[in-house]
């Protein structure tokens, strides 16, 4: 029985050839541990559970944290009709045999009616929503698990940190009908692995593979054909579709580039751990600004060495925003100073999809 993890199910949608590749798993750096730290406090106010100042890996709970976890708490208790569910396992097997694991961030139903599907992504990589198939699998899992069906399935992610232009929550409501038809894409996936199909294919999902760095043949062609694409250009009275065929190749080139070295990074780090030597290069522990130790306050501080420490300062125009400040308001008080032009595609997912190519309970 081969076991398919919901956090994965993307990759197999994707890439056939997944299966076949000799991966090792990355541990995860402190990114990784941060956004574990944030689904622990989460979860505990969901639950109303008191916790600690350091989540169970270690990590302090800080006021950032806080700000930024706590209006998502308030929306959640503002919304559901039911007990909030988190962290609950929802295993279900596809008739092929593969089994799709995983556990859920939360869940609850509306007072619509409607099964809810939320995910917190603490981290800096933005995380769509629509076709996210790790929602998708939870949402099969969970009206497996209940034994009911719903009219509707809102699958929602929580991303609070960076800017969205959809802002830092983004909802995808579709039918139970819509479920069931991205349950048979999934069967029909499964089955198409289990006949042996071993196809490699290169997709937006090769950033989070570390077959990108050495073990994937698709994608070594890939970066090698984008290391090429600069030699093929001719500047000499480019139409204007020549120059947005020549923009969105570069586009493409470029963050074909951004993945394969970020992958060889993660592979170099990896060696040198475990004692390899990676000819002229060394790794180098990154740091970020200073900053004052948790346990030092601005009074002690003073009184320690007899200077005025504390300053006030506004806080950002998006933090004001979280606190309940208008919109409105914020706009007519802030101002954004033109620091140069760029061109840019109107339609951004369209061109990820050139870049790439492309009413009972669910049963078995």
């Amino acid at each position: 029985m081969t076991i398919i993890r919901c956090s994965k199910l993307a990759r197999y949608m994707v890439c056939a050839g997944y299966m076949h590749l000799d991966l090792e798993e990355s541990p995860g750096g402190d990114a990784a541990k941060e956004g574990t730290a944030a689904g622990e406090y989460l979860q505990s106010l969901l639950e109303n559970k008191p916790m600690g100042l350091t989540a169970s890996n270690g990590v302090y709970i800080d006021d950032d944290m806080k700000f930024y976890l706590e209006p998502i708490a308030k929306d959640i208790y503002r919304r559901t009709a039911t007990q909030v569910l988190c962290e609950t396992r929802i295993d279900w097997q596809t008739r092929s045999g593969f089994t799709i694991k995983g556990q859920y961030d939360i869940a609850f139903v509306d007072h619509h009616g409607r099964l809810c599907i939320e995910d917190l992504k603490y981290g800096w990589g933005i995380v769509d929503v629509k076709e996210n198939w790790q929602l998708i699998a939870y949402a099969i899992g969970e009206v497996i698990r209940r034994g009911q069906a719903f009219p509707e399935i809102s699958l929602k992610i929580h991303q609070p940190r960076p800017h969205h232009e959809e802002g830092s929550t983004r909802e995808y409501i579709m039918s139970y009908e819509e479920l069931l038809q991205y349950k048979e894409k999934i069967e029909f996936r499964m089955q198409e692995l289990a006949d042996g199909l071993k196809t490699l294919t290169t997709s937006k999902h090769c950033k989070y593979c570390s077959g990108a760095a050495e073990a994937c043949p698709a994608f070594s062609r890939l970066f090698y054909r984008a290391l090429e694409v600069s030699t093929e250009f001719f500047q000499d009275s480019l139409t204007e579709e020549e120059i947005s065929r020549q923009l969105d190749q570069i586009k493409r080139a470029e963050e074909v580039i951004k993945i394969k070295s970020d992958s060889l990074v993660e592979l170099g780090v990896s060696r040198i751990k475990k004692g390899k030597i990676i000819p002229g290069y060394v790794q180098v522990d990154k740091y970020g600004h200073r900053s004052w130790k948790k346990s030092v306050s601005p009074e002690a501080l003073n009184l320690m060495t007899g200077f005025d420490v504390i300053e006030k300062t506004l806080m950002s125009p998006a933090k004001a925003e979280k606190l309940g400040i208008s919109k409105e308001l914020v706009k007519q008080l802030t101002e954004c100073k033109l620091t140069g032009v760029k061109l840019e595609k109107k339609d951004s997912s369209d061109v990820g999809n050139k870049i790439f190519g492309n009413n009972n309970p669910i049963g078995g």
